[in-house]
């Protein structure tokens, strides 16, 4: 009864989520025509949206929990007997219902003591907004209960082990208690307050991380423990929650959701033919054409979609039998595949750089990021391209020397042109000050509905089933987000990014040896972590330091960003790689020796964008950014 009724509520949440996350895209669109058609803005409609975002960020991390859809570094758990995994998995969900318990905690008092102050333009009490902690809370302790049941069911944990790990986590507790009454942890916290702070945050952090809890929960944990050693417990739940409500609260955040939604309709509607096709065109005579072709139609497709995994996804799909028909080198040919994916991340419209952007607090504009992305991005594609020419020139691989009909280009381009036209639009009006990015973000949902229906490629279940993934993605992501937020406080608190640029600027004085060092730290960042929690995790760190030693924001925002794109293609979290793999059947140990090359001229790019600003500034000067 109880696993009905379960059942039954996700499905409602996901419907309702749904209709959330296209109201909100109906409703950015709005805003530009009313502002252009009826030269009357909605207000009310911008106040509404900022909400709905935070509502959509924590019904949907939610959600998340009861799907388990949350990321997190399954490396140990993956490494250790069935029955030993289990017990961690148990430990992990206790520690996930600690989170969910701070939740309801906060969402409860948040209720009470702020009921009688009103939201401006919409007006409604600010404690009926922040109820949504309450049930954030309330469904990741439910959800966290079910898996340690579904454990227990599976057979996979006994009754003891499940009072074992709750013990674990007791005696933990306990233990942090017993500490914060001795006199060597007043003495730390008197005296040694930001080196102890540093110690705290990354020491629980990392060891959440090793352990396999969701990376959102470790960064809110670890947040919270730091901020303890200078807040009283109670005041530091209530603070912790409000904290997490507030980094949502931001209106830019609004675009990544839409962006999100525009790209999955785009990958449902499967507007990658029209692109493969263009792209076998423009490669056509290059050796290795159809490594060329894949290339390029990951570039195109990426910028649309937003996601590398999605490229790697819809091209690989399609150029895989091809390839294996034409007896390509299959390990090759998946290794071009993934490393290829990722670049179309850096040509916009792109997730990372609004994330970046908000994250440093606007320092670096949404705009200069999306211009500055440009280059680096090609550059990304072209060190596929020319490894991919040289294995192919080396092992003679035959090129298609048939001449260009007229009639054929024709077709193909005018197939292409709307899907391409999108790039151009959203880019374009942002560029040119017609809308804003988040605006825009609207407007790319609305043209990539309208492509849609003119190509009669989507149906009602693919638009649902874009939506709940873009449902998915918006939790997973605004929660990173929100507990980032909690996390960066917590380091400004006590001064960690002080300390930080403190110990980098000891080992060097010069700005170049400093980007080298970030370089290789964000490398090996990259090979342990999803993108998304990478940067939520680096900027707050890193920006500090680098501007401070005059590096300009737009352009390391570019540096954090390549070198992040090539960690989703290295194990042991990368996804895009692991989908690659999965398309075309082949192991990852046979991949791996291919990508060496690609890897190595892709640094070489990664080293000239660091070294030669101009290489991502030049389009954002040209426009004034």
């Amino acid at each position: 009864m109880f696993a009905r009724a379960y059942a039954l509520f996700g499905k409602l949440l996901g419907a309702v989520l749904i209709a959330l996350t296209l109201a909100m895209s109906a409703m950015i669109t709005y805003q530009v025509v009313a502002r252009y058609f009826f030269n009357a803005p909605s207000t009310l409609t911008e106040g509404l949206l900022r909400y709905a975002l935070i509502w959509l960020g924590l019904l949907g991390a939610g959600y998340c929990f009861m799907s388990g859809q949350h990321l997190n570094l399954p490396l140990v758990l993956e490494m250790l007997p069935k029955k030993r995994a289990a017990f961690l998995k148990a430990i992990n969900a206790w520690l996930c219902l600690l989170f969910g318990a701070i939740l309801v905690w906060s969402g409860y008092n948040a209720i009470f003591e702020n009921s009688r102050m009103m939201a401006p333009i919409i007006n409604i009490s600010v404690g009926t907004l922040q109820s949504v902690l309450l049930a954030c809370g309330v469904m990741t302790v439910v959800s966290q209960c079910v898996e340690i049941f579904r454990l227990r069911r599976a057979g996979d944990l006994s009754l003891t082990a499940i009072l074992g790990s709750a013990i674990v986590i007791a005696l933990g507790i306990a233990l942090i208690w017993w500490l914060r009454g001795t006199g060597v942890y007043e003495y730390l916290v008197d005296e040694k307050l930001e080196l102890f702070s540093v110690i705290v945050l990354f020491g629980m952090f990392f060891l959440l991380l090793i352990i396999g809890t969701p990376i959102a929960v470790g960064l809110a944990l670890s947040g919270i423990l730091t901020i303890s050693l200078q807040l009283d417990p109670s005041i530091m739940f209530t603070t912790s929650g409000e904290k997490l409500f507030n980094s949502l609260d931001n209106f830019g955040f609004l675009a990544l959701p839409c962006f999100v939604l525009a790209g999955n309709i785009m990958t449902q509607a499967g507007i990658a033919r029209r692109l493969i096709d263009l792209a076998m065109l423009i490669g056509r005579r290059i050796p290795g054409n159809l490594w060329h072709a894949n290339v390029i139609a990951n570039m195109l497709f990426g910028c649309l979609s937003g996601s590398g995994i999605a490229a790697a996804t819809a091209i690989g799909s399609m150029v895989a039998p091809v390839a294996e028909e034409k007896k390509y080198d299959m390990p090759f040919t998946t290794a071009v595949n993934a490393a290829s994916a990722p670049a179309g991340m850096l040509i916009p419209p792109s997730g990372p750089f609004i994330i970046y952007s908000l994250i440093s607090g606007g320092s670096a504009s949404i705009v200069a990021l999306f211009l500055a992305g440009y280059v680096p991005g090609i550059i990304m594609g072209l060190s596929v391209m020319v490894v991919a020419y040289i294995y192919a020139r080396r092992n003679k691989y035959p090129t298609d020397k048939s001449p260009y009909k007229g009639s054929e280009v024709m077709v193909t381009l005018w197939k292409a042109l709307p899907s391409l036209t999108l790039v151009l639009v959203v880019i374009g009006g942002i560029v040119g000050g017609v809308f804003t990015a988040v605006e825009g973000s609207g407007i790319a949902v609305f043209y990539s509905l309208l492509l849609a229906i003119l190509y009669r490629s989507l149906t009602w279940t693919q638009l649902i089933r874009a939506s709940l993934q873009t449902v998915i993605t918006s939790g997973v992501i605004l929660l990173l987000i929100a507990a980032s937020g909690l996390m960066s406080w917590s380091m400004t608190f006590a001064s960690i990014p002080d300390s930080i640029g403190l110990f980098l600027t000891g080992i060097s004085d010069s700005k170049y040896v400093i980007l080298l060092l970030i370089n290789i730290s964000l490398l090996i960042g990259g090979i342990f972590m999803d993108m998304s929690a990478a940067l939520l995790i680096f900027t707050p760190i890193l920006y500090p330091v680098v501007t401070a030693m005059g590096v300009d924001p737009v352009h390391f925002g570019v540096v954090m960003i390549y070198n992040l794109c090539m960690g989703v293609v290295t194990p042991p979290v990368g996804t895009v790689l692991f989908v690659s793999c999965g398309i075309t059947g082949q192991s990852i140990t046979r991949v791996v020796r291919p990508l060496l090359p690609i890897f190595l001229v892709q640094i070489l790019g990664l080293l000239a964008i660091t070294y030669i600003p101009e290489l991502s500034l030049f389009l954002p000067r040209l426009f004034g950014m």
